[in-house]
C-alpha cells in the first residue's frame, strides 16, 4: 500500500507553500484509503471466487467432446425412459429385465459410434474388450455429459433426462448389487482438478482474479478504449500465471483450461443475474411501492374468495389465486426477484447438489397430475434452498405469502424438475427487458413512432403497460399449482409468458426482435 502512495505522489505536482503538509497528509489519506477499499474487494472477490471454484465443471478437453458426440447420439436414438418408466410392459417383463435390457443397448450402441466415429482409435479402445472391461470408458462419458450439462444448461435438453434417469436405475440398490458396476464419479470441478495436480493456491493469485473477468460488451459496446483496456489486463494475467504457475505436469494448456473453465463460469452467472437486475431496477424505477399511478396500479382483485395464507396473500378462485393490494403485490414482486437473484447467484452450487441427489437418493414411480414422475427425496438441494431462503428473508423483511419449497411431491417430483425451473428464469426475464431496453431505439421508426401514439398515446406508457401486466399477472399465484409459495411464483411467471400472444402489446415484443421464450430444444 505504502509502495502505491510513494507513486502516486511522486506523479501529482505540488507546488510548495505553507500548508504543503496539509495537502500531502490528505492525498495520503485519500489515496490510502482507495487503495484499502481496491484491496479489500479484491480479497472479498478471491474468496468468493476460492468457494465458487469447488461446484465449477472443469471445460472438456478435445477427446472429451469426441466422448460427449457419441453420448449425445447414443442417447438420442435411445428410448429408455419409454420402456423403463411404465406401468404395463407389453413384453411382460420385470423392470429389472427392462433397465438391464436397455442398458446393454445404449452401451452397444455407444461403442458402435466410438468406432464409425474413429476406427483405429476405435479398434484400440474396444477390440477384444467385453461390455464390462470398458465400464471406466462408460463411467468417465457419463461424467463428460454431467458436466457438460451442468456447464451448458441450455444444451442436451432432450437427452440429459435420460441420462440421469439411466444412472438413478444404475445407483438403484437392487440394480447396483446386481450388476456390482458404479457408473457414477464425482464431477471434475476446478477444485478438484488443481487439488490433483497440487495447484489449488493458483486461486489465491490475484492475477487469477484479473484473467477471469468478465468484459461486458453490451454495457462497454461504445467504450473500445476499455474493452482494449481489460483485454490486455486479461492477456496479461493470463501470460503471468503461466509464467509462476507452469511445469511439467501442470502445463500451460492445463493453466488455460482452469482459467477459461472459470471465466466461462463468470460469464453464465452474468447472463443469469443481468436480466433479474434490470427487472428489479425497472420495478424500482417506474413504480412506487407506497402510492400506484394512475391507470398503473399494481392491485390484484379476483373472484370468490377461499382461504387466506400465512401472510395477508389470499388466494383466489379462477384467474389471478392471490389479491393484493398495490404495496403488497410490490412487495410480493421485489421479493420474488430478490429470491431468484440469489438462486442465480448460487445456480452452481444448486447444480452440483441435484446432480448428487438425482445419482444417490432412491426413488419411486408415481403419477402426480401431469403424468408418470419420478418421485424422489432432494436433501441436498432442499438444504441449500432453505438457506437461500432464509437470507433473502433476512434482507427483505416482512415476507408476503408462502414460504414453503416443493421438492420430491407431485409439484416438483425431482432435483431435475426443480434445477429445470429455475434455468428458465433468464429466458424468461431476458425477452421482458430486452423489449423494455429497446423500446427509446424504434422512435426513430415513424411507422412504429405512429402505431404507439395511436394505440398507447407514448413510448412511456407503452412501457408501463407491459411492466404493469408483467408484474401484476406475471405474479398472481396463476397456471396450473400456482400459487404464492415459491415454487407458485416462478409458474405463474411462465403461465404469463404462455400468454403472451394473446396481449394487445405482442406485436411490439415482435418489433423488438423477440422470437420466443424457449429456445431451440435440437441445438
Amino acid at each position: 500500500v505504502m509502495e502505491e502512495i510513494t507513486n502516486y505522489l511522486s506523479s501529482t505536482n505540488t507546488d510548495t507553500s505553507d500548508n504543503e503538509e496539509t495537502i500531502t497528509n490528505k492525498q495520503i489519506n485519500k489515496k490510502e484509503n482507495q487503495i484499502k477499499r481496491k484491496h479489500e474487494e479484491t480479497d472479498f472477490i478471491q474468496n468468493q471466487l476460492l468457494q465458487r471454484c469447488k461446484y465449477i465443471p472443469m471445460r472438456l478437453t478435445d477427446s472429451e467432446r469426441n466422448l460427449l458426440i457419441v453420448l449425445e447420439n447414443a442417447l438420442e436414438v435411445c428410448e429408455y425412459t419409454d420402456v423403463v418408466d411404465i406401468v404395463f410392459s407389453y413384453t411382460r417383463k420385470s423392470k429389472q429385465s427392462r433397465i438391464f435390457e436397455n442398458l446393454i443397448d445404449m452401451l452397444s450402441i455407444s461403442c458402435g459410434l466410438i468406432l464409425s466415429n474413429n476406427l483405429t482409435k476405435g479398434e484400440s479402445i474396444l477390440s477384444g474388450k467385453t461390455l464390462n472391461d470398458n465400464i471406466g470408458l462408460f463411467r468417465d462419458m457419463f461424467e463428460i455429459g454431467r458436466r457438460y450439462k451442468i456447464m451448458n444448461p441450455t444444451k442436451m435438453r432432450d437427452t440429459y433426462g435420460k441420462l440421469i434417469y439411466i444412472l438413478m436405475d444404475t445407483e438403484s440398490y437392487q440394480i447396483k448389487q446386481d450388476l456390482k458396476i458404479d457408473f457414477v464419479k464425482p464431477i471434475l470441478t476446478v477444485e478438484l482438478f488443481l487439488f490433483q495436480n497440487n495447484k489449488v493456491d493458483i486461486i489465491n493469485d490475484p492475477l487469477f482474479v484479473l484473467a477471469t473477468q468478465v468484459i461486458d460488451i453490451d454495457n462497454d459496446a461504445r467504450d473500445i478504449i476499455k474493452i482494449n483496456k481489460l483485454s490486455i489486463e486479461k492477456n496479461n494475467a493470463m501470460k503471468g500465471l503461466i509464467e509462476r504457475y507452469c511445469t511439467d505436469s501442470f502445463t500451460e494448456v492445463d493453466i488455460r483450461r482452469v482459467v477459461d473453465s472459470v471465466a466461462d463460469s463468470n460469464s453464465y452467472y452474468s447472463y443469469n443475474i443481468k436480466p433479474v437486475e434490470r427487472a428489479l431496477y425497472m420495478l424500482s424505477n417506474f413504480f412506487d411501492q407506497n402510492e400506484a399511478l394512475k391507470d398503473f396500479s399494481l392491485d390484484l382483485t379476483s373472484g370468490r374468495r377461499l382461504f387466506s395464507s400465512f401472510n395477508t396473500s389470499r388466494y383466489m378462485g379462477g384467474g389471478a389465486k392471490l389479491s393484493h393490494n398495490h404495496k403488497q403485490q410490490y412487495t410480493f414482486v421485489n421479493q420474488s426477484l430478490t429470491l431468484w437473484k440469489e438462486i442465480m447467484t448460487q445456480l452452481p452450487v444448486l447444480w452440483y447438489y441435484a446432480d448428487k441427489d438425482m445419482t444417490t437418493m432412491p426413488y419411486r414411480l408415481a403419477d402426480t397430475g401431469q403424468g408418470y414422475q419420478r418421485v424422489q427425496d432432494c436433501p441436498n438441494v432442499g438444504n441449500e434452498m432453505r438457506k437461500i431462503l432464509t437470507r433473502v428473508q433476512n434482507r427483505c423483511g416482512k415476507w408476503v405469502g408462502l414460504s414453503v419449497v416443493h421438492l420430491g411431491d407431485r409439484d416438483v417430483p425431482n432435483a431435475l424438475v426443480f434445477i429445470d425451473k429455475y434455468t428458465q428464469v433468464p429466458r424468461i426475464l431476458s425477452p421482458i427487458v430486452q423489449c423494455i431496453d429497446k423500446l427509446p431505439q424504434l422512435v426513430t421508426d415513424e411507422a412504429f413512432h405512429r402505431y404507439v401514439s395511436e394505440e398507447w398515446g407514448s413510448i412511456a406508457n407503452l412501457r408501463l403497460v407491459i411492466l404493469t401486466d408483467f408484474f401484476k399477472h406475471g405474479f398472481d399465484g396463476s397456471g396450473d399449482d400456482g400459487g404464492s409459495c415459491i415454487d407458485g411464483r416462478l409458474t405463474s411467471a411462465w403461465n404469463w409468458c404462455s400468454k403472451l400472444q394473446k396481449k394487445p402489446f405482442y406485436y411490439v415484443f415482435m418489433f423488438t426482435g423477440f422470437q420466443g421464450f424457449d429456445g431451440d430444444f435440437s441445438k
